[in-house]
């Protein structure tokens, strides 16, 4: 083939607007821009040919919008590269964006009859043939290399990490003064562009939900503040009411034991304390109770027919009392079963009869002393009761005296003591040298007694409890003997003992009586004896439980009269209240004094002196005759 044969008469700058010259010199001039805007718009339908053949292929929404961005870019780099190929492939190139049509290559016409023969005629005819001539484009194969669709972790990846991790570096659009030149984004460029918004937006509805949340919380602390203050005023409404029934029924029940022990003008008195009743039915109702029950009362007139039943400390251990070789058949004579006087009560309360003291028909009033009426019910009838020796001798409850009770005693109980709940008892020794405390002698058998029959007793009126001082207190060795004998420790420990049960007994409305310091018969003792006798009662025993205004004769003794040395020696020492022996009651109220006769009840009254006894209770239904060995000493 000649040289000149590929000197083709073309012209590609009118043809295709492509200046070869440009390939050959490295600088652009004015007009060089000029073609090179013009010869870019078969680029541009060259670009789209590609863009609409892999959409038709295969839709990558990611990739494909890049193209689309990055349109402009790409044309320009496509535009540079023809530029720099041969003529013959920008000539397929430009062949290739004309239309496809679906010709068969055997009836194609590759002639033109408007082509003059002439030289270069079959490459003319070729050239233009390949430009007429539409073929069938193959189906775009996709480049292997081209990573998978991305999904939603991979374009988190690429939009947050790639950019700062400098894995793919975000490039601005072209330069306007030259296109082919990139500017690499900086890392604060990036975080203001990609991360800077984001964050303003986290932070903006972070804002909005703290807010959101607030206002909820707010609001929800307010319904639960205002829930709470409802319930908290209906509890104090309801804690109010609770309080105020509370107080009316503890006022109602303390009007109840005041009325059940023939108080009424007291529980009256109780009742109204509370204000005005009509208001409250059930109170009202109780008012108009007692006051009609009060109107009702029978006056008891005449205090001299008062009994006076006098006990000494009660046999728990029969078959140790009576058992004793020295003073078994003393006890079985002197003194009462624990059962047996158990008995007697009840049979006394059956019998109409209701506890009294000197407090219940008299009253000491500016040195005088004046009588009052009892009123009871219709059929009640006063008595009292008194308990004498209640120092729970030595010889009876500790026989080695060593202030110490044990099972060597008679079967008594040793000492009254204030339980844990406050209720006095008695304290015992049994047979096995177990100590016990209970219901163990008079006192506390009295208290439980009153506990279940409440009505038993008259204005809350207890027993005479007389007393020498000798051997101590209550059984409470308080002899100044015992700190040479014992220790100080001991001595100390009694007194304080001692001092706890006096007040308790007082508390509960005891009368507290002297029975001689030395257990000695007064009646066989002048003035200055019975002065002695008193001035130890009185520096040894008064500082412990302080003074007293009732006597009791010991040993079944009285003085002749109560106007001779003996009774004033008695007077000085404040006595008023005497309790002497004798088997009939007698009761002599003046101004200056008051003399009594008691009702001695020992086991010779229950076996031999019954008829002077029947007219309170059946001795009969009362002694333990076979307790007592079938016979009772005379």
């Amino acid at each position: 083939m000649a040289k000149d044969d590929f000197d083709l008469d073309f012209d590609f700058k009118n043809e295709y607007g492509l200046d070869p010259d440009m390939f050959l010199d490295g600088e652009e001039s004015a007009e060089d821009t000029g073609r090179k805007e013009r010869s870019s718009e078969p680029s541009q339908r060259n670009a789209n040919a590609d863009f609409g053949a892999e959409e038709e292929e295969d839709f990558d929404l990611d990739a494909d919008l890049d193209d689309f961005l990055n349109m402009g870019a790409r044309r320009t780099q496509e535009q540079y590269t023809r530029q720099e190929s041969a003529p013959d492939q920008v000539a397929e190139d430009l062949d290739a964006q004309l239309p496809e049509e679906d010709i068969d290559p055997q009836e194609a016409d590759y002639s033109d009859d408007n082509t003059p023969d002439g030289d270069n005629s079959d490459t003319t005819t070729q050239e233009k043939s390949s430009q007429r001539t539409r073929r069938r484009k193959e189906p775009k194969e996709r480049d292997p290399a081209k990573p998978a669709a991305p999904n939603v972790f991979t374009k988190f990846y690429d939009l947050y990490f790639a950019p700062v991790l400098n894995k793919e570096l975000v490039e601005e659009p072209q330069d306007p003064v030259n296109p082919r030149r990139r500017r690499k984004k900086s890392k604060m460029q990036i975080f203001k562009e990609v991360y800077l918004p984001p964050i303003i937006a986290c932070t903006c509805l972070i804002l909005v939900m703290a807010f959101l949340v607030g206002t909820l919380s707010n609001f929800i602390a307010q319904r639960e503040l205002a829930r709470l203050d409802e319930e908290s005023r209906k509890n104090t409404t309801q804690d109010a009411e609770a309080i105020a029934a509370a107080e009316r029924q503890a006022i109602m029940d303390e009007a109840e034991l005041l009325a059940m022990g023939y108080d009424y003008e007291a529980a009256i008195a109780k009742l109204d304390s509370y204000g005005d009743l009509s208001a409250y039915t059930d109170m009202a109702a109780k008012r108009a109770e007692y006051a009609n029950t009060q109107s009702q009362l029978v006056e008891y007139q005449d205090p001299t027919l008062i009994p006076n039943f006098s006990f000494h400390p009660l046999i728990v251990d029969p078959a140790r009392a009576f058992g004793d070789v020295e003073n078994g058949g003393n006890y079985n004579r002197n003194f009462v079963l624990l059962t047996e006087f158990t008995k007697i009560l009840t049979t006394l309360y059956n019998n109409g009869y209701v506890l009294v003291d000197f407090d219940s028909f008299t009253t000491y009033r500016d040195g005088n002393i004046y009588p009052t009426s009892i009123y009871l019910p219709y059929g009640k009838k006063p008595m009292m009761l008194t308990e004498t020796l209640l120092n729970y001798f030595q010889y009876m409850v500790d026989p080695d005296k060593d202030g110490i009770p044990d099972a060597n005693g008679a079967g008594f109980a040793n000492k009254l003591v204030v339980d844990s709940n406050g209720d006095i008892k008695a304290e015992y020794v049994d047979s096995s040298g177990n100590t016990l405390v209970g219901d163990y002698d008079l006192v506390p058998v009295l208290e439980s007694f009153i506990k279940e029959h409440p009505d038993f007793v008259y204005q809350g009126a207890r027993a005479i409890l007389a007393v020498t001082g000798h051997e101590g207190i209550f059984g409470y060795r308080i002899n100044t003997s015992y700190i040479s004998s014992v220790s100080q420790t001991f001595y100390d420990e009694q007194i304080a003992g001692v001092k706890t049960i006096v007040q308790a007994l007082k508390d509960k409305g005891y009368t507290l009586a002297c029975h001689t310091y030395e257990n000695v018969d007064y009646a066989k003792k002048n003035a200055n004896q019975i002065t002695e006798d008193l001035q130890k009662w009185t520096s040894l025993i008064t500082p412990i439980w302080g003074e007293v205004d009732t006597f009791v004769f010991a040993r079944a003794s009285n003085i002749a009269d109560y106007s001779g040395a003996s009774f004033q020696v008695l007077y000085s020492a404040g006595f008023r209240y005497f309790v002497s022996n004798a088997d009939t009651p007698t009761t002599q109220v003046n101004t200056t004094y008051v003399r009594q006769n008691r009702i001695m009840v020992t086991g010779n009254a229950l076996a031999w002196k019954a008829d002077k006894l029947k007219d309170y209770f059946d001795c009969n239904t009362i002694i333990e005759l076979a307790t007592r060995g079938g016979n009772v000493p005379n």
